[in-house]
């Protein structure tokens, strides 16, 4: 009875270890298998993000004064389309028929269709979905199927309803035999100023190469580039013409200036150097002090306001945060600040100024 009773207790205790044991692997495997998952998140998270890096870094190369537009009734223009969008990483829209074109519409074989009687009226113009806004492209590829061996008519109510003044226009069609060269006369006798370039017709298997190679032949993409930059250094240069810089206190104050040859003079001595001013205050409203030098004068009779910058006698710089009525030139005003903060900037007694060109 009692080795029964031993043998019982062993068999309870072997029990208990082997649940015992049991219960560790089964937790050890939920930890590793919560690992994985939380390593799979973080992998796919970092994928997402490299991923939206990417189409960030895509988006943010656009050729931004360069767009496709396009007319696609069967879908091979389209794709032709979207390739040139593809290369030249430009925008793109579609002209859009307010009337959608059916396969029956388009039936060479039947003088009574919609198409065939559109393209043998001079003055048919098919009424577009939506207009198309152009203004800020420079050069746009306009695409579009040959029908009936020329430009189909909705592509000029595209032209008549749209200012191309100015805009490089390259045409590019697809046909299955038909050259462009009838469609490229058509279009050419919009009469806007507007620099055509020689088109190119495209097949429906055509290759993305031979898009590519087209497009680099017309090395519009790096010159788009060069205008893009030569836009932004005039806007740049113009910007250093019509201001200058006070800078007060460890503040800077932007001035823009006066369309006058004071302002001007100014404007071209700031570029030879800083100017300092040791300016005192006056009668609670302005800051005055020498230039140390003398500006040709433009003077009228003028109430300044707070901001304004002011020449005095030809050879004095005032800087107003009240006002007065006088015989003076205006050289400009601070636009970055508000009276109240002027004000606060200047504070009480004399300052030092430095003009600077900005």
């Amino acid at each position: 009875m009692k080795k029964t009773k031993i043998i019982i207790g062993l068999v309870i205790i072997v029990l208990l270890i082997a649940l015992i044991v049991a219960g560790v692997i089964i937790i050890k495997t939920n930890k590793s298998k919560e690992i994985n998952e939380n390593n799979s998140i973080i992998t796919n998270n970092e994928e997402t993000k490299e991923s939206n890096e990417n189409i960030d870094n895509k988006k943010g190369t656009t050729s931004k004064n360069i767009a496709v537009v396009y007319f696609s009734a069967t879908g091979t223009t389209k794709e032709i389309a979207e390739y040139i969008k593809e290369e030249a990483n430009c925008d793109i829209y579609e002209i859009v028929p307010k009337q959608k074109y059916t396969s029956s519409d388009l039936n060479y074989g039947d003088n009574n269709t919609r198409a065939t009687k559109e393209q043998r009226d001079k003055n048919a113009r098919p009424e577009i979905k939506e207009k198309i806004d152009v203004s800020n492209y420079d050069t746009i590829f306009l695409g579009y199927p040959i029908w009936w061996g020329d430009v189909p008519k909705i592509i000029l109510t595209f032209i008549d309803n749209t200012n191309l003044d100015g805009k490089t226009i390259i045409p590019f069609c697809t046909s299955g035999s038909s050259g462009i060269s009838q469609s490229e006369n058509t279009l050419k006798q919009y009469k806007g100023s507007v620099n055509w370039l020689s088109g190119k017709r495209f097949s429906s298997s055509s290759r993305k190469d031979e898009i590519k190679n087209w497009i680099d032949s017309l090395n519009i993409i790096n010159n788009s580039q060069e205008n893009e930059e030569e836009k932004v250094n005039d806007e740049g240069e113009m910007n250093s013409m019509n201001e200058f810089i006070i800078e007060v206190n460890n503040k800077e104050l932007v001035v823009k200036v006066e369309d006058n040859s004071s302002s001007k003079a100014l404007i071209e001595k700031l570029k030879q150097g800083n100017v300092t001013i040791n300016a005192r205050d006056y009668s609670n409203f302005e800051k005055v002090g020498e230039l140390g030098f003398s500006l040709p004068t433009n003077d009228t009779q003028i109430t300044t306001k707070p901001g304004d910058v002011i020449l005095y006698q030809g050879n004095n710089i005032c800087l107003y945060y009240g006002t007065n009525s006088w015989n003076f030139t205006k050289l400009g005003e601070v636009t970055n600040v508000n009276q109240e903060e002027l004000k606060n900037i200047l504070g009480d007694g004399n300052v030092t100024m430095t003009l600077k060109s900005k």
